[in-house]
């Protein structure tokens, strides 16, 4: 029988501490202006070495000796908090020549919010005027109750155009928006739930003719007459409760402002990103206790209590000047890649990933994350979440395209063809792969789907 031992083992490995300067430094940089402006002024009544700037007298005259005293500092063990020049005072630079008061900066309701995503669509001309009407009639809950002969006929438009577009609006966010009924509304969100067409089928001849039941509750009634078991109706009951009947309510609220991190201007072609720092106080080091670390009279409490509050204004100083610089670098990637989009606001946005702006900008794809989390841009066109500027794409031989630039060929492909022999959604592939786009059949048929274009049976002229 073997005997139990005990023994020693020297174990080498490596692990990341997380520090709470560094998770301070972290917090700092994914704050959204407003919230970052209170946490300021948390750290100022905190911290005594930390001083508010009132004016730019101020920093003139406290700034010869806090150098001297911080040249001081650097002949210790304090290299760590100096490795890049002037972090030792956060300043906001006056821009008397910006009106910031042009731009608006609210929640968007829900014309404002479809109004953007028709925007970035692609769609143009007829197809444009027909998405801005549908989604200027369309009602409190989000649907859109108009007649459609009447509407098409008003807009000078043939019926079948109009339902195309409406399909293209209906694929919008939020899910089930500008839908015709209740029943069209669920059905579409149940299709963004992946929901199989077995499911759906029961759901829509639940609604059709057990409405009374669904009301007065007599579910037992209408799995028995629909020939299921009680399990299954239970959990296509579930899939109905999943669904938001009046998708367009949640834009219904009162007016939610937010306050836009950056600026972009526009002064003819030039485009230049201003950070908004209005909100934000000037701070820098107060030069008393600067000084009282190298008073000799001062016991080894106080002196470490000094020591470690000068520390952590340094630390703050540095994260900020470095979050300014990181916000500014990202944003003007941003800028850089749809600058389109900021000269004439009307036009497709390019594809862009978060690894794109990480290897322009030299910044890991994790800070690129913070530094664009709930933070507003504000433009001519309107305020709008930084995230919102990145679009997914497709690898093509000549690069990336955007999914609305593909939508847009299958789109010239079918109105192109020929009537009485329709392109098959193979065809479609064969005819983008020759231009360079490697897609799936499946991902032409969602496309068309979305585009509002029928199959090739029911496109075919007889």
């Amino acid at each position: 029988m073997s005997k139990l031992s005990v023994t020693l083992k020297n174990k080498l490995s490596q692990k990341l501490l997380i520090t709470p300067q560094m998770k301070q430094s972290l917090n700092i940089l994914q704050l959204p202006m407003f919230e970052l402006s209170q946490e300021i002024n948390s750290i100022l009544e905190e911290n005594p070495v930390l001083d508010e700037i009132e004016k730019k007298e101020d920093l003139a005259e406290d700034d010869v000796n806090v150098d001297s005293y911080i040249e001081e500092l650097k002949k210790v063990d304090w290299e760590s908090y100096f490795d890049e020049d002037d972090e030792f005072k956060y300043y906001i630079k006056e821009d008397e020549d910006v009106n910031f008061e042009k731009f608006v900066s609210k929640k968007p309701n829900l014309y404002e919010h479809l109004l953007f995503q028709l925007n970035i669509s692609g769609l143009k001309g007829d197809d444009y005027r027909i998405g801005e009407y549908i989604i200027g009639n369309l009602t409190e809950n989000g649907y859109f109750r108009l007649d459609i002969d009447t509407s098409a006929k008003e807009l000078g438009v043939s019926k079948e155009h109009f339902l195309q577009v409406l399909k293209k609006i209906q694929g919008f966010d939020p899910s089930g928006i500008a839908s015709r009924n209740l029943k069209e509304c669920l059905n579409i969100q149940l299709k963004d739930f992946e929901v199989s067409d077995e499911d759906l089928s029961y759901i829509n001849v639940i609604l059709d003719k057990y409405e009374a039941e669904l009301i007065n509750g007599d579910y037992e009634r209408i799995y028995k007459g629909l020939g299921i078991d009680k399990d299954y109706f239970d959990y296509l009951m579930g899939l109905i409760k999943k669904v938001d009947p009046k998708p367009g309510l949640k834009f219904n609220y009162e007016t939610v402002y937010v306050i836009p991190d950056v600026y972009v201007f526009k002064k003819d072609d030039v485009l230049e990103v201003k950070l908004n720092e209005e909100y934000i106080p000037s701070i820098k080091l107060n030069s008393y206790y600067i000084k009282l670390i190298k008073s000799e009279g001062l016991d080894e409490k106080t002196k470490e209590y000094v020591e470690e509050k000068v520390k952590n204004a340094l630390w703050i100083l540095k994260s900020l000047n470095q979050r300014k610089k990181a916000i500014l670098r990202v944003v003007e990637t941003i800028v850089k890649h749809q600058r389109h989009f900021f000269l004439y606001g009307d036009r497709k946005l390019k594809p862009l990933k978060l690894k794109d702006v990480s290897a322009e900008t030299n910044l890991h794809e994790s800070t690129i994350s913070r530094v664009t989390s709930n933070k507003y841009l504000a433009c001519e066109y309107g305020v709008y979440e930084i995230k919102s500027f990145f679009v997914k794409g497709i690898e093509t031989t000549d690069g990336t395209m955007s999914v609305e630039a593909i939508k847009d060929l299958i789109k010239e492909i079918i109105d192109n063809e020929d009537k009485k022999k329709p392109y098959s959604d193979e065809k479609i592939v064969e005819i983008l792969s020759k231009k360079g786009i490697k897609i799936a059949r499946r991902t032409v048929a969602k496309y068309r789907d979305e585009l509002g274009i029928p199959s090739t049976s029911k496109r075919k002229q007889r």
